[in-house]
């Protein structure tokens, strides 16, 4: 990594889950803005052509390098930022990916990263959490950390936009109307907030070059802003709550996510994309 006069920049990234949602997002941040990523894909059958859509989006471009877990297990990675979005798979149903073999404690735990930035779920800020995904979460923590305390925890709540899963309800519901969804797994994400994940992307690249190492909750500072994009959707939200009425502080630091559309124009993006993935099939 090199210090320049405005902070800390990159100048080369490992993304665990490269083709998730926020992780995908981000990749494509740090590649625009001329950075080395090494993206590690965690894939499977029923994510197949949506992985192979995004490869094309990103797979042209030079800074870019698709490596295995394995291959990074055996490879130095000093000075190196590392990053792992373990928001995108408990909003996956994908939380085992975690504990298999262990891969992914031991990689961030012997490696001498420069930087370890771990994406998690707000909820985890509250006992309130499917008892099953906080047992997983906690076990790769214990693990990864027990030598390597030095990390970001960025707390997201509900993130969306574009190539947003249909785990969550914004996504169920524009392919619902579509005729094209699939049954609903159950509410999982935070309703208590929501970000668009462009503008999101943005606040995790400056927190990794200008931040302490430390405990970050990303929010809109709005009043009911999943409520304002449920409305928008016409999601009926009755039965629907998962909010965090109560905040765990100690050592938290809140960032304001700066917003660069008004939220119509962000989730229509969000739904036009929708239909030209689902249009072309």
């Amino acid at each position: 990594m090199k210090l320049g006069e405005a902070g800390i920049v990159m100048d080369k990234v490992v993304i665990i889950g490269v083709f998730d949602f926020v992780n995908f997002h981000l990749c494509k941040a740090l590649l625009d803005k001329g950075i080395d990523v090494s993206g590690v894909p965690l894939e499977d059958e029923e994510y197949e052509d949506m992985v192979n859509e995004k490869r094309l989006e990103i797979g042209r471009n030079a800074n870019f390098t698709e490596v295995s877990l394995e291959e990074l297990l055996n490879h130095s990675s000093e000075y190196e930022t590392i990053v792992l979005s373990v928001y995108d798979l408990y909003m996956r149903h994908k939380e085992d990916y975690l504990l298999i073999d262990h891969l992914m404690s031991k990689l961030i735990s012997t490696n001498n990263w420069e930087n370890i930035v771990i994406l998690v779920p707000s909820q985890l800020l509250k006992t309130e959490i499917d008892l099953k995904a906080k047992v997983a979460i906690e076990n790769f923590f214990n693990r990864a950390f027990a030598q390597n305390k030095n990390c970001n925890l960025l707390y997201l709540p509900t993130v969306f936009g574009p190539w947003q899963p249909e785990t969550f309800i914004f996504q169920s519901s524009i392919l619902t109307e579509m005729n094209k969804g699939k049954p609903f797994k159950g509410l999982r994400e935070e309703t208590s907030d929501a970000l668009f994940v462009e503008d999101t992307v943005k606040s995790i690249i400056e927190i990794i070059e200008n931040k302490e190492p430390g405990r970050y909750l990303l929010q809109s500072g709005r009043s009911k802003q999943w409520d304002l994009c449920a409305a928008l959707l016409q999601i009926n939200e009755h039965g629907l709550s998962n909010r965090i009425l109560e905040i765990k502080e100690e050592d938290l630091t809140k960032v304001i996510v700066n917003s660069t559309v008004p939220l119509s124009v962000a989730l229509t993006r969000q739904i036009e994309h929708t239909h030209r993935l689902n249009d072309d099939k």
